[in-house]
């Protein structure tokens, strides 16, 4: 792994652990809310089992799981700068925060921060996506992860499914905790296993992924 990004990744991970365990007290608009970090090796060496090259994140919060994802895309293509990344964050404290960490893991040149409403970005993002496939100037995306307003998940799949590469995965955290997120990411689960053009499956690792393959 990268140096410089697994000594942020610890950074944060000790960070995250205080939080989860109530050794420090942080305004709940400011907690991080990260995956864990075995969550973050699992997305890590999936990235790099599909040679990923391009994702999209809804939900940056400060960069956690960014950052396990630039690692495999560092891996993947490593003579490539590009925004290979873009992440959506509406909350300016954490966008900022975020981008002390990109910078500090040296991946702020690949990563490609949108701040706004996940939904009017991704409305938008779709719209451009269209018009840009129709003359063949743009690439689909190889991952996408959710990790916003879980209320507004399976919205946030309908929209970005069209720019998911056939072969590529969707994953949305939080399926099976914390319980404030159950209901409505078990009612996303549902949802995508109903859909015809993926597989899906529900992974009890960290607070619970949904994996979703896009097959057609």
């Amino acid at each position: 792994m990268n140096s410089k990004i697994a000594d942020v990744l610890t950074k944060l991970d000790i960070d995250a652990n205080k939080e989860r365990v109530g050794k420090v007290t942080v305004d709940s608009n400011e907690r991080m809310l990260a995956i864990t970090s075995d969550t973050g090796m699992f997305f890590n060496i999936i990235l790099k089992s599909i040679r990923a090259k391009r994702v999209l994140e809804v939900g940056t919060s400060t960069g956690y799981s960014t950052l396990w994802f630039a690692d495999a895309i560092k891996y993947n293509d490593p003579s490539n700068e590009d925004n290979n990344i873009i992440t959506i964050e509406e909350n300016p404290s954490k966008i900022k925060r975020a981008r002390k960490n990109f910078e500090d893991a040296d991946v702020n040149h690949i990563i490609e921060i949108r701040e706004g409403k996940a939904g009017d970005l991704l409305r938008s993002m779709l719209k451009e996506y269209q018009n840009l496939t129709k003359k063949e100037k743009v690439e689909p995306f190889d991952f996408i992860f959710l990790d916003a307003d879980k209320e507004n998940c399976i919205d946030y799949f309908e929209l970005t499914l069209p720019m998911l590469k056939v072969g590529g995965i969707i994953a949305a955290d939080n399926i099976l905790h914390p319980e404030s997120c159950v209901p409505e990411m078990t009612r996303y689960a549902e949802y995508v296993k109903k859909k015809s053009n993926v597989q899906s499956v529900t992974v009890p690792i960290g607070n619970g992924e949904e994996v979703t393959i896009k097959i057609k």
